[in-house]
């Protein structure tokens, strides 16, 4: 059999015709990263029996790419960041709704008015102190997933209630 060079430079041309039929629209460097991966694991992985390499090769690049397309939108869907720029869209959204005239401190009242006190020091401690959660798990004498998971719930009870 062929070295991997000499495969890569064979069916280079099948890699761009499967990332066009998998039609990715942005990351186009990445998913021919992840064809050229999955050629290089066809070409470990092939035997005879399998019939034709072309159309195992192809299948294989085809399915990784349809697979990380699926993880990466499974990602985008269930995985939403909570850090500073959040903060700062709720913060404007709620100056909008106030007509623009709304201070910090108003914003902080309006605040502690929605949340507990141990929930404003958590928000506190996240956002303005910047600690991480391996600090704040003494602190609060839960773990790490608890406190996300607090979190979480805390900036889904704060979006509902401001936005």
């Amino acid at each position: 059999m062929e070295t991997f060079d000499q495969v890569l430079e064979q069916y280079t041309p099948m890699i761009y015709s499967v990332v066009k039929r998998a039609k990715v629209y942005k990351n186009h460097d990445y998913y021919r990263h992840c064809a050229t991966i999955a050629l290089w694991n066809a070409w470990r992985n092939y035997e005879p029996s399998y019939g034709p390499f072309a159309p195992y090769a192809y299948r294989t690049m085809l399915t990784t790419i349809y697979r990380e397309m699926s993880k990466e939108n499974h990602y985008e869907k269930h995985c939403t960041s909570f850090d500073k720029e959040t903060l700062t869209f709720l913060a404007q959204q709620m100056e909008i709704k106030n007509g623009g005239h709304s201070s910090c401190s108003d914003m902080f009242s309006k605040l502690e008015t929605i949340v507990s006190k141990e929930e404003m020091e958590l928000l506190l401690d996240l956002y303005v102190y910047r600690y991480k959660y391996d600090e704040l798990v003494e602190k609060y004498g839960v773990s790490v997933s608890a406190l996300k998971k607090r979190r979480d719930r805390l900036i889904k009870r704060l979006r509902e209630e401001l936005g």
